[in-house]
């Protein structure tokens, strides 16, 4: 647990990606991201979308993240800086499920427990690992130097290649299917990676050769 929390921005820098904070530089290519329709198969394309309202929204993200509240970030190409993706770090919470964000002046109540995270990529980056390379690293930067104890990933219930991904990694045993947090009222699959078995799907990856990071 070395990073400091919370941060005025996150950056996470990978062998292939850098996975940051979102600025308003990158409200176009979220914006065209976040509005194909190919990028997102099992969801749909938020109506009235634009590059002026990604500007706005981005605009809100910078507080929350200070705050301690979330992180929403871009996924870049490391090589070119090209915007390839988004999904940061969508809560942080108590055991008890509560937000840890600070209010007002106030400092953040403790450092978080809980963080909830998910990837969206162009579909044009998809069979190239990116995806893998993305959780991981987002996963060990929450376990490792955020401290957080509990990484959850929630997809749809037909979202099968997500959940291919998940079984890649060895997580699929911690898959569960119920509501999801953000609507009670979806039913989708659930993986709460803990620390301790993050720790040893690390392990494992590094000896079949197949760690990203």
């Amino acid at each position: 647990m070395t990073a400091p929390f919370p941060q005025e921005a996150y950056t996470i820098t990978t062998p292939r990606l850098v996975i940051r904070s979102a600025g308003p530089d990158d409200a176009e290519a979220l914006y065209d991201l976040m509005s194909t329709p190919e990028n997102q198969p099992f969801d749909t394309v938020q109506p009235g979308l634009t590059p002026d309202v990604m500007r706005a929204r981005i605009g809100r993200w910078k507080p929350m993240t200070a705050a301690g509240k979330n992180a929403f970030m871009a996924v870049a190409l490391r090589e070119s800086g090209q915007v390839i993706g988004s999904g940061g770090f969508n809560c942080f919470e108590d055991a008890e499920g509560a937000s840890v964000a600070r209010e007002g002046d106030g400092d953040v109540k403790r450092r978080p427990y809980l963080t909830d995270t998910g990837v969206v990529l162009d579909h044009r980056h998809w069979g190239k690992g990116y995806g893998r390379e993305t959780l991981c690293a987002k996963v060990e930067y929450a376990i490792e130097q955020l401290g957080c104890r509990v990484v959850r990933v929630e997809t749809a219930d037909d979202n099968q290649p997500w959940r291919a991904l998940m079984a890649s990694l060895g997580l699929g045993r911690l898959e569960t299917k119920g509501p999801v947090s953000y609507d009670q009222n979806i039913i989708g699959w659930v993986y709460r990676i803990d620390s301790e078995t993050w720790s040893s799907v690390r392990t494992d990856l590094k000896e079949r050769g197949k760690w990203p990071l």
